[in-house]
């Protein structure tokens, strides 16, 4: 259950500086994902709709943006790339449930797909 404290914690980026990235990085970017979404679930509930895109699409964006910086250790960036099918699922959920057109998603999986094909970080 989330509580206003997790709110407080929430951080909006994506922490990869630590000293082993090797090891870190799976769970430093499963943590940050399973954050994002606690606090999109927790405004589900109340009638907040924008707020609970925005939390899904800051998530989603913050992935992206990892992939695509070459300054980002390599371990952040594949496991930023390995695990951008989550929040593009939860994205697909929202946007299904809320709007009745599929269009905003499929930017976003458009987007996504050009990213992680020019700056796939296993090549």
């Amino acid at each position: 259950m989330v509580t206003p404290q997790v709110l407080c914690q929430f951080q909006p980026r994506l922490d990869t500086k630590c000293q082993r990235p090797h090891l870190d990085a799976p769970v430093y970017v499963a943590q940050f994902i399973e954050d994002g979404f606690n606090l999109a679930k927790w405004y589900e509930r109340k009638p907040c709709v924008l707020l609970q895109e925005l939390y899904l699409r800051r998530v989603f964006f913050e992935l992206l943006n990892h992939i695509a910086d070459p300054l980002t250790h390599q371990s952040f960036r594949q496991q930023c790339f390995e695990q951008l099918h989550k929040p593009l699922l939860a994205l697909k959920r929202f946007y299904k449930k809320q709007h009745r057109s599929m269009a905003p998603f499929y930017r976003l999986e458009r987007e996504a797909r050009i990213i992680s094909h020019e700056f796939n970080p296993f090549n």
